[in-house]
């Protein structure tokens, strides 16, 4: 029920985005239009910025499993990638997924993508289907599932 209210949440969202002027991309299947950097950049302030510790550079992708276009990292996140926000957001979003209020939550958020956050990104790919395949790493397809069931990347 968390998961369906916040993904109503977060098509109210894109329709606002949509009139206000701000257009996603229709889609190749590839990240192909850079967000700008007030649209496309997510801070832990909340600011818009470049890319930092701090900051998650956003594109749109079209997944065509979910026939969605979604806000996902600019890079593919994977093992051994340390520091990086989007990263950070990415544990948020598993967490909010595979998290028990009664056990916690299976990840640390701490941005650094370690032997657990690659188990879970595999748990994740293997019961989403949308993610398209099993490998550990988080690219635009696994990214793009992701968005469209927590809205973990949403640039607001």
């Amino acid at each position: 029920m968390k998961l369906l209210h916040k993904r109503l949440s977060y098509g109210l969202v894109a329709a606002a985005m949509v009139t206000g002027g701000l257009a996603l991309a229709p889609g190749a299947q590839a990240a192909t239009t850079a967000a700008t950097a007030h649209s496309g950049t997510v801070t832990a302030a909340g600011v818009h910025a470049d890319y930092s510790s701090t900051s998650c550079g956003l594109v749109s992708y079209k997944n065509s499993d979910i026939s969605v276009t979604e806000w996902v990292p600019n890079h593919n996140l994977s093992y051994g990638d340390n520091g990086d926000y989007c990263v950070r957001l990415l544990q948020r979003g598993i967490d909010e997924i595979f998290g028990d209020p009664s056990e916690g939550s299976p990840l640390t958020v701490d941005g650094n993508f370690g032997p657990q956050t690659e188990q879970w990104v595999k748990t994740f790919q293997s019961d989403f289907g949308c993610s398209q395949g099993v490998d550990g790493q988080a690219g635009p397809n696994t990214n793009s599932c992701l968005q469209f069931y927590t809205g973990t990347y949403d640039p607001t």
